[in-house]
């Protein structure tokens, strides 16, 4: 017996009621029996005048040329893969693919891990089509038979038995809960019914299975990638070293700290020492208030888990990195972390600092990966 959804085997994960077998391992986007037969349908949209996009900057040399590559890959139905470093417009260079298969009369779809990400791409989508599109997240769903989708990857179940999509873009690829997830995957390949481009700042040679891979390892402005300065202490002493550095950079600050409780703790401590500050996590309800302060100015030093390693543009913001050793800072994490500093032309420099007691494999891999990309020649 095979699930029809994400094809587990393992009879542990397959479970009888009533006569029918269903499958426990994708219970989590609706039951789904056996037998049922899933079969996802193509459509051919007609519109009636051509899309255009627009966007109020022009695409650099580099972003052009991976552009048009991407739309020559789509018309001889090759997958792709964008390895793209932190702020260099990844975004962008996949709107004239999106132009080609809209015009063509395919549907497409953009899919991202987190909410927060797809709320962002959204807008950002609207302003540059004039047309409609549907977006799909935990909660919310709008227009879901339009031609054009903008959707987290938990939400690709609603099309798996439905209309599916002729050119997929999956961005972040690499991050939680999309990456090593057997059956968000399946749930990915099934609502492809042609090509896929995947895009990530993070991608390894693993994640590479079939099709071509482009580089952009610059940014927009053309400024080398911050290197992160690694800061070795004992972990007792980092907190006043902290207070040095946010005394020192005079500018907005934003802390990542390991854990949901070391938010709590060191913004108390912050503030006992004067410093103006505020803590964000998944807990909290007021996050998006508390990082428009800092945007705004009203505070000075935001304090972090995770939550806000990507997907996230502050002009002028420096980061510092507490606790640097622990396990959930992986090499990935801290490209992610170290690629929220310098993203605006204006501000294209800055400080990523990695307070830590150790130098870990990841630290050491995080600074290394840096280095190679701002010598690399693409």
């Amino acid at each position: 017996m095979e699930c029809p959804r994400c094809h587990n085997q393992d009879p542990k994960f397959l479970y009888q009621v009533h006569g029918q077998y269903y499958c426990r391992k994708c219970i989590a986007f609706h039951k789904v029996s056996l037998n049922k037969e899933r079969i996802t349908k193509h459509i051919k949209y007609i519109a009636s005048s051509p899309t255009q996009y627009k966007i109020n900057f022009p695409l650099s040399k580099h972003q052009k040329n991976i552009a048009s590559q991407l739309v020559e890959c789509y018309k001889h139905h090759e997958n792709a893969y964008v390895w793209a470093v932190c702020g260099s417009g990844k975004t962008e260079i996949v709107f004239e693919v999106i132009q080609y298969a809209l015009n063509q009369g395919h549907r497409v779809c953009f899919c991202l891990p987190r909410k927060e990400l797809v709320k962002e791409l959204y807008l950002r989508i609207q302003d540059a089509f004039p047309m409609t599109i549907g977006i799909a997240y935990g909660g919310v769903s709008q227009n879901l038979d339009a031609q054009f989708i903008v959707c987290t990857m938990h939400q690709l179940y609603r099309f798996e038995n439905d209309i599916g999509f002729d050119l997929m873009i999956a961005d972040e690829i690499d991050a939680f809960p999309f990456y090593g997830n057997e059956v968000l995957n399946e749930l990915f390949q099934r609502c492809c019914l042609g090509s896929f481009i995947k895009m990530s700042a993070t991608i390894e040679d693993a994640d590479i299975q079939n099709g071509k891979v482009f580089i952009m390892n610059r940014r927009y402005h053309g400024y080398d990638l911050p290197i992160p300065k690694l800061l070795l202490c004992p972990y007792f002493i980092q907190k006043w070293v902290l207070l040095y550095l946010i005394n020192s950079l005079h500018s907005r600050i934003i802390i990542y700290v390991p854990t949901t409780i070391e938010v709590s703790k060191l913004t108390s401590f912050l503030k006992t020492h004067h410093i103006n500050c505020e803590g964000v996590c998944s807990h909290f309800q007021d996050n998006q208030e508390k990082i428009v302060a800092l945007i705004t100015s009203k505070i000075n030093v935001l304090v972090s888990t995770t939550l806000l390693e990507r997907g996230i543009t502050i002009e002028n913001v420096q980061v510092i990195v507490y606790g640097g050793n622990h396990q959930v800072f992986n090499w990935k994490t801290l490209i992610q972390i170290a690629g929220r500093v310098g993203r605006k032309p204006n501000f294209p420099t800055g400080h990523i600092y990695i307070l830590s007691s150790e130098q870990t494999y990841h630290i050491r891999k995080c600074i290394n990966t840096i280095k190679k990309l701002n010598t690399m020649r693409v």
